[in-house]
């Protein structure tokens, strides 16, 4: 009784310690399965961190060079040439470029009494030497606005819904209380065709800098009020073109009013000389001004030369006055001030 009760112990202790001798297998199979997977999973996630943390470690130094390049402009430290070469050269291009006519695409977001109006369209550009010009935006087949100026008037006309005409004298006072919503004689000077009056000590005097950091020859016009010296416009000149690159213009206080970028230069044709050697001009221009928030692109790259149909001429800068069509319209000149009669 003692041996039939003894075996089935031993059994049952055998069959214990075969459960536990495969517990303990499985579990020490088990940990090793985790310890490979662990390992795998360590060893992957070493290699791919290390390999993103590379290539995003090259790509930050390709994008930083980039940017870098972009934001900083090649500095140059070598000779430079005195103020007389520089408009001199200047001026052998200005000179030959008596008349402008282009034609090309605008956008503006002109900011105006409190209103943001959008518009975009086609874009006619007449200039003539020194203080003629004729910007005629429009629409389709609809006028959208005309910007003009000659020897004695200047005006701006917004067709409708906005229907007003601002219109006054070069040579009178104007009435301070009253916002344009683009000024005729800054876009004459945005322009940078302008030959510079060699007498360097005549108003506005200009003087020149050269800029280091942006490789840059900077003149800046000054003109002597009653009580100080206040600088009136500002044109960067790329050294190695001397094209103008940038125009800044500035109210009595030395604040920007109007700061406007040129770029993409092409040479226009001249009689008797191959078009690439003819005079350059700008065909690209973004204007800012800074007070009302207004912008505007103006776009020549369908077409700019001197003359397209013999145009432009005298005619093409005639104020249009009532022919315009609109139904209000300001006179910007001053009243002068009544006198007491003795």
């Amino acid at each position: 009784m003692i041996q039939m009760q003894s075996e089935p112990r031993r059994v049952q202790r055998r069959q214990g310690e075969c459960c536990s001798l495969r517990a303990i297998f499985r579990a020490t199979k088990t940990r090793r399965t985790r310890r490979k997977h662990e390992g795998n999973s360590r060893y992957e996630f070493f290699f791919v961190s290390h390999f993103v943390l590379f290539v995003s470690s090259w790509l930050f130094v390709l994008n930083g060079c980039t940017i870098t390049n972009e934001r900083q402009p090649a500095r140059y430290f070598g000779p430079t040439q005195t103020m007389q070469q520089v408009i001199a050269t200047v001026n052998a291009n200005n000179s030959l470029i008596p008349t402008l006519h282009g034609k090309g695409s605008f956008e503006a977001t002109i900011k105006f009494e409190g209103e943001s109006h959008y518009v975009n369209g086609d874009i006619l550009l007449l200039y003539g030497q020194p203080v003629s010009l004729r910007l005629v935006g429009k629409k389709v087949t609809n006028n959208v606005f005309d910007i003009g100026s000659n020897g004695d008037i200047y005006w701006v006309i917004a067709y409708p819904p906005v229907d007003k005409m601002w219109w006054g004298h070069h040579d009178r006072p104007r009435v301070a209380d009253v916002e344009l919503p683009i000024s005729p004689q800054s876009l004459v000077e945005v322009l940078a065709v302008q030959s510079i009056p060699i007498d360097l000590l005549h108003e506005p005097a200009p003087v020149m800098r050269f800029n280091n950091d942006y490789d840059a020859y900077m003149i800046v016009w000054n003109e002597l009020l009653s009580d100080r010296w206040i600088a009136h416009k500002e044109v960067w000149y790329d050294r190695k073109t001397k094209l103008p690159m940038n125009v800044l213009l500035f109210d009595e206080n030395g604040r920007v009013v109007v700061r406007a970028y040129l770029s993409k230069y092409k040479p226009v044709e001249i009689e008797g000389a191959p078009k690439e050697r003819g005079p350059m001009v700008a065909t690209y221009f973004q204007l800012m001004f800074p007070d009302t928030g207004s912008k505007m692109t103006i776009d020549l790259s369908d077409h700019v030369a001197l003359k397209f149909k013999n145009a432009p001429t005298g005619a093409s800068f005639v104020f249009p006055g009532e022919n315009a069509g609109i139904s209000h319209m300001k006179s910007l000149d001053a009243k002068a001030p009544m006198t007491n009669p003795q």
